[in-house]
């Protein structure tokens, strides 16, 4: 008996045809790339625990070999931080912020400092409009803790805007300068909360129930205005973080309470020159002039080296970074209390207004 014919084969090719197929390509493409680093990573020790390393720089932060500085030079680390404080990295991501500084960006960077051997201080060059008081009164409390356990001078320089909370934190240094131009001050306390009432009543007539437990448990709820009582919370919680920080700045340049208070407690901020004068910053000079300064302030007989903080740079930091920069921008920027604070959690801040 003949065998019957075998029935032809079929090869289906499918053909990418619109921007749709390439997309999906690209997206498999990614998740299998994506799946086979972090399968790679996770048998390195410290495959997400990188905090960073250091990098020598001369006085004109050149990046050198630690191979050229001499026995008569000293060594000072340098920190540089950019960006709102905030207690979470992720806080401000939809709000359009470039970049934020957190406490535990600040305890990588110092981590990694206490690797290196006989600094002679530490300076914190810190760009910031301030953020959160809670946030604001850790990175404090972490230099200072850090300035007193190491038993090493702390300075804090800015180019361009110290203010608020960065001026908060600057509270733990020994010595604060700034360029001449740069923005200082804004000493003072803000709460802001969006009230969608007329707009969700009276526009697209949209009402909101709460069904609550307390009295205060839906305080800074947008679809309503706040009660009295709510308003003299918020005004305590105010004027109790304006204690804190006229303390601080008090305490920390040496002037009077009352002076504090009703001189330089207004928000205002003003130049690194007129901050000076005020007593806010101990000098004013341009960024390249740092060295002879803290040369001159350590009592250096050679030149001044920095054993400067550099974050993590590999794959997966730089993924992360680019994520976060394309929802940025894909999203569109929430309106800055909604976005940074959220409908029901109005949150203390320590910045410049914008």
């Amino acid at each position: 008996m003949q065998n019957a014919p075998s029935s032809p084969r079929t090869i289906r090719v499918r053909l990418l045809k619109s921007p749709l197929d390439y997309l999906r390509l690209a997206l498999r493409i990614m998740f299998w790339c994506a799946l086979l680093y972090i399968a790679v990573a996770a048998f390195e020790s410290d495959g997400f625990t990188d905090k960073g390393e250091v990098v020598f720089l001369d006085s004109d932060f050149e990046e050198v070999s630690e191979a050229d500085i001499g026995v008569d030079d000293i060594v000072v680390g340098l920190v540089d931080l950019h960006g709102v404080i905030m207690s979470f990295a992720g806080d401000d991501m939809l709000s359009g912020a470039e970049s934020t500084v957190t406490p535990d960006d600040v305890r990588d960077a110092l981590s990694v400092m206490r690797g290196v051997s006989d600094l002679s201080g530490l300076v914190v060059r810190f760009e910031t409009p301030g953020g959160e008081v809670t946030a604001s009164d850790e990175i404090r409390n972490i230099l200072a803790t850090y300035k007193a356990r190491e038993k090493m001078p702390l300075f804090f320089y800015s180019g361009f805007v110290l203010a608020s909370g960065g001026y908060y934190a600057a509270c733990a240094a020994d010595k604060v300068f700034a360029a001449k131009n740069a923005e200082v001050g804004s000493i003072g306390v803000i709460i802001e909360m969006l009230n969608y009432q007329k707009l969700a009543k009276d526009t697209l007539g949209v009402d909101m129930k709460v069904y609550k437990t307390g009295e205060f448990k839906d305080m800074g709820n947008p679809f309503r205005e706040p009660t009295p009582a709510e308003t003299a919370l918020l005004n305590r919680d105010v004027r109790e973080s304006m204690d804190d920080f006229v303390a601080e700045v008090a305490k920390s340049r040496d002037i009077p309470v009352n002076v504090v208070r009703d001189t330089l407690g207004t928000g205002q901020v003003w130049t690194g020159k007129r901050a000076k004068e005020l007593g806010l910053v101990d000098d004013v000079f341009y960024p390249e002039e740092l060295g002879a300064r803290l040369k001159a302030e350590l009592g250096a007989k050679g030149e001044v080296f920095y054993a400067s903080y550099r974050r993590p740079e590999d794959f997966l930091h730089s993924l992360e970074s680019h994520i976060q920069t394309a929802l940025a921008a894909v999203f569109p920027k929430l309106p800055f209390p909604a976005a940074r604070k959220g409908f029901h959690s109005p949150r203390l801040y320590y910045l410049l207004p914008w």
